[in-house]
């Protein structure tokens, strides 16, 4: 019987014990993302034919059954310990948040993790009453001067530029090491904590 999701089976930064959900870049993102120009998930593996395909075939499957879309995530992540949505995408809508929370609520002893510029959605989200559960960590995704409105202090993450002043990073920040299987710092972030990654 075939997957109704494709789940990919990390990749050389996660490793391959972490399994990720992607959703296709540019059309799941904010139209004012400033990582637009030069995104790496419209680039490199994410090209193939194969791989696009799947990610296209996530947006399609979450659009035409949401409640089985996350069903299954459920299932298929219950055994692993830490887990990333959205290495392509971002979250759809407050309707998918809802469902990433419920699969988080529904695995307690999986660590989720999500990077976001969709603030305004988490923010709603939180503000109408919601709480995001412990183990799953959304992280409001900054670059450069264009910083998220984060009244909830949540995690952030700031990128890293070359031959520029990176002075928005805050001193505190963590710099990625670039291999999640060893580190998992990000799926640990508490409220006010930070990491930044050199650009890719």
């Amino acid at each position: 019987m075939n997957n109704f999701v494709t789940i990919g089976n990390g990749n050389a930064k996660l490793g391959m014990a972490i399994p990720n959900i992607n959703l296709p870049a540019g059309m799941t993102c904010r139209a004012d993302a400033p990582c637009k120009k030069g995104c790496y998930a419209c680039r490199g593996n994410f090209t193939f034919t194969n791989v696009a395909t799947a990610i296209k075939n996530n947006y399609e499957a979450f659009c035409s059954n949401s409640a089985l879309y996350f069903d299954e995530i459920r299932v298929r992540t219950a055994l692993n310990k830490y887990v990333r949505w959205h290495s392509s995408g971002d979250i759809i809508s407050p309707k998918y948040l809802d469902g990433m929370c419920a699969v988080a609520r529904a695995n307690k002893s999986t660590h989720y993790l999500c990077f976001t510029k969709k603030y305004e959605i988490v923010n709603d989200y939180v503000y109408s009453g919601h709480k995001i559960p412990k183990n799953l960590s959304i992280v409001f995704s900054n670059w450069g001067d264009w910083k998220c409105y984060n009244p909830y202090n949540f995690p952030t993450a700031w990128v890293e530029f070359k031959n520029r002043d990176n002075r928005e990073i805050p001193d505190t920040a963590q710099k990625c090491n670039g291999k999640c299987a060893e580190c998992q710092y990000c799926w640990h972030m508490k409220k006010g904590q930070s990491v930044y990654f050199p650009k890719h």
